[in-house]
């Protein structure tokens, strides 16, 4: 018992507190990627990651046929359309004979869907689920990236045009291209020559899984609608071609021993099997994205749990790192700062900050500026008390919701003496004196020991 509260205590709090700087490579390594790990969980778990998980398997079942019936027109005038089928099975392996199955009968649907026959109405509906679907998943990333607004129409129009029309036919002629060097007659001769046949035998294994890693990354590079460095795109992408390996061998195990199944469930069990490989494969595919932007953001997992919680203690702390940052630039003369500048500042995410001073906004202490463009104060720093920062962070207005207070109750009288004794405690302090004591105490200390 005394075990596991001990384990809670370093996972919940001590693992993001420690000073990693003080404790050895190896160490901090092992216990920054355990940060990364359990913000992951953490974002699933608070964030609801595997609800949206499920909604795009809902999605996936309504538009994946239109999906490949319009990709498949694409591919056709290119003569690629012949390398959907194996695709599939390769993305359906892990369900063993049955993916074979479920691939005959999505090819037989597209198949059967005639272009041609539907008019224009049913043919803007088609375009429209396979865009339907393409915006929940950009809506999903969106949201690991903290993105407040989306792409436009038209950028969706066209960005998503060319993800469905332009991007399968580079993937597929690239597949050809593998195919016809692969089956050359020269690549045949030099297979007999050690060690470049033991070298091609590798590469034959791991250019799938490149193939796999370069998916996964243009969609961490370009679904969002924010700026994606390649490289935390790629660390992203890697990460989900190993669970998705990993997960593939763990699913086709248990297709494997799940015959029972196949007895309650009878003609059933392949699409139970199916929606569940389609789950698991949206869950790897969100776990990845959420890894790329804590590689980002690498200030935002050490915070991550603390956020999660969203305690008042952590809003109120944020608000007044906010304020106070904005209010030294103030007493510069600097101006306003832009939300990047102010977010890089405090070492945090752009849309983690951007959630608070709309906040702060909306409470009057702070506004957004058009000329210069930036985010300033309202009033100057020796206009703004502490105190009714305090009380607009954790109230909204300053006021206890609830049921309406009543004069002699002994709850509401606890709370009036609690707030007035904290009242009374920051009377005469101002956000230019807080930012005055900051900066003597930065002094004090020297930067190396208040970092």
């Amino acid at each position: 018992m005394r075990t596991g509260m001990r384990f809670r205590q370093f996972v919940t709090h001590e693992l993001w507190t420690m000073d990693l700087d003080r404790v050895p490579r190896a160490q901090r390594l092992a216990l920054q990627l355990l940060r990364l790990v359990l913000a992951v969980a953490f974002e699933f778990r608070f964030r609801l990651l595997d609800a949206r998980a499920a909604g795009l398997v809902y999605t996936t079942l309504l538009s994946l046929v239109p999906f490949l019936a319009v990709m498949f027109s694409a591919l056709k005038a290119f003569g690629a359309h012949q390398q959907i089928e194996p695709l599939l099975n390769q993305l359906l392996e892990p369900l063993g004979p049955k993916g074979a199955e479920v691939t005959s009968q999505i090819i037989g649907f597209v198949d059967n869907l005639k272009v041609g026959v539907l008019g224009a109405v049913g043919v803007a509906g088609l375009f429209y689920t396979t865009y339907s679907l393409i915006d929940k998943i950009e809506q999903a990333l969106n949201a690991i990236w903290r993105v407040r607004q989306g792409r436009t129409w038209v950028r969706k129009f066209t960005d998503y045009l060319s993800v469905v029309l332009v991007g399968p036919v580079l993937i597929f002629t690239a597949f050809g291209v593998l195919a016809s060097v692969q089956s050359h007659a020269l690549v045949d001769r030099v297979r007999d020559i050690q060690p470049f046949g033991t070298l091609f035998l590798w590469a034959a294994e791991l250019i799938p899984f490149l193939l796999l890693c370069s998916a996964f990354t243009f969609i961490y590079k370009f679904v969002p609608y924010t700026q994606v460095a390649f490289q935390t795109a790629l660390v992203g992408g890697v990460t989900a071609a190993v669970l998705w390996g990993i997960a593939g061998e763990a699913f086709a195990a248990f297709v494997a021993a799940s015959g029972k199944y196949s007895a309650i469930y009878s003609g059933f069990a392949v699409l139970i099997l199916f929606l569940l490989w389609l789950y698991a494969g949206w869950l790897i595919i969100l776990a990845g994205a959420q890894v790329s932007f804590f590689v980002q953001h690498p200030a935002a997992y050490r915070a991550q749990f603390l956020w999660q919680q969203e305690t008042p203690a952590l809003r109120e702390r944020l608000a007044l790192e906010i304020l106070t940052t904005l209010g030294r630039h103030h007493l510069r003369g600097d101006g306003p700062m832009r939300l990047t500048g102010l977010a890089n500042e405090l070492g945090l995410p752009p849309a983690v900050v951007e959630e608070r001073v709309v906040e702060l906004v909306d409470q009057g202490l702070l506004a957004r500026m058009k000329e210069p463009e930036g985010i300033g104060l309202v009033k100057p720093p020796e206009l703004i008390p502490i105190n009714e920062v305090l009380n607009l962070v954790r109230n909204g207005q300053g006021m206890i919701p609830g049921s309406p207070q009543k004069p002699g109750e002994p709850i509401d009288d606890l709370i009036r003496r609690r707030d007035s004794a904290v009242a009374q405690s920051l009377d005469g302090i101002t956000l230019r004196s807080l930012i005055v004591a900051q900066e003597e105490s930065t002094d004090r200390l020297g930067p190396a020991d208040h970092v």
